[in-house]
């Protein structure tokens, strides 16, 4: 009974140690680090504010092959959703919610882990320009750990467990960032008078993905059209495009040929572009490192005040079929602005 009376005793007294040092270990914790970027603000938050982009950067998704990732709602607008499943014993799964953005100043967001075990937490990526052309991003998360399970926290810290992962994906998103950057600036822009054009063409809305069939079925359509009707194509085949919606992943647009004449009827209508200012990128590649410069001519235009109108219009001087080479393919690039 004596042994049983002291190993109670012992009990209540661990107890006691346990809910004192609970009360007094601290309940909420903030992890953040920082890097500079050689980028201006504006194109590392256009980078940051969507959860697509993330991927690229996650130090988890380098570490997780499992890992699969959804998006939820409208990308880059509040609301929206990056919910992961991945390697119970790596990742797990759990979700992030844009909660808040400030245009080119920060991205707000709730973190739900839901396994292996379920904890919230609320994160953010903030933006500030330290230099001319250099941001400093700060990755950062705070939240509560409630007793009893604060006490762990004298054993292990938020700092060492998340401080390097968070140091990783910076580093990660630095060297993208400045890989885009690169590629921009390294197009020379031309201010030009685009001359006014009339186009026969195919016009919808089409995903992102669709594209590449949308052109071809358009094409194949518009060339039969015009031969029907003894018309002449005037110059290289276009795509124009009237909206490009990111969110979404789609575009309001029309695969074109420019005509001498007039041509319509069916899905096929006529498109006039009159002449007017434009800014002019010679793009030299394969179509799927256009985005590069297009980037490089919205920057341009906002680094020099001046506000876009529609449309875009891409003109295809060279024909994929008869170069196989792709870093011979030219693509104009018109951007028109006031």
């Amino acid at each position: 009974m004596k042994v049983l009376k002291i190993l109670g005793i012992a009990i209540l007294i661990l107890v006691a140690l346990i809910i004192i040092v609970g009360l007094v270990v601290p309940k909420d914790y903030h992890v953040e680090r920082t890097i500079n970027i050689s980028a201006s603000k504006e194109q590392v938050f256009n980078h940051v504010k969507y959860w697509r982009n993330w991927q690229a950067w996650s130090p988890w998704a380098a570490q997780d092959s499992l890992m699969r990732v959804t998006i939820e709602g409208t990308d880059g607008e509040v609301g929206s959703k990056y919910i992961w499943v991945g390697d119970p014993e790596l990742t797990g799964k759990g979700e992030m919610t844009n909660t808040g953005i400030k245009t080119y100043e920060e991205i707000a967001y709730h973190l739900h882990f839901l396994e292996p075990w379920e904890s919230e937490s609320d994160g953010y990526v903030r933006l500030i320009e330290v230099d001319e052309g250099v941001t400093q991003v700060a990755w950062g998360f705070q939240g509560e750990m409630p007793f009893p399970w604060n006490i762990i926290m004298l054993f292990m810290s938020m700092e060492s467990m998340i401080g390097n992962d968070f140091d990783r994906g910076l580093g990660l998103l630095k060297n993208i960032i400045e890989q885009e950057k690169a590629a921009i600036e390294s197009y020379k822009i031309q201010k030009i008078i685009f001359p006014a054009k009339n186009y026969a063409g195919i016009r919808d809305m089409v995903a992102f993905s669709g594209m590449q069939s949308f052109f071809q079925n358009s094409f194949s359509t518009l060339q039969q059209e015009i031969k029907k009707k003894n018309l002449r194509i005037i110059g290289a085949p276009a795509g124009i495009y009237f909206s490009w919606d990111e969110q979404n992943m789609n575009t309001d647009m029309a695969a074109a040929f420019p005509i001498r004449g007039s041509l319509s009827g069916g899905s096929v209508q006529m498109v006039h572009v009159p002449a007017q200012t434009a800014y002019l990128i010679d793009y030299f590649g394969d179509y799927e490192s256009l985005g590069y410069a297009h980037q490089a001519l919205d920057l341009y235009l906002t680094g020099n005040g001046l506000r876009q109108k529609s449309p875009v219009i891409e003109e295809y001087i060279t024909d994929p079929i008869s170069e196989p080479d792709t870093s011979k393919w030219l693509t104009k690039i018109y951007y028109f602005a006031e």
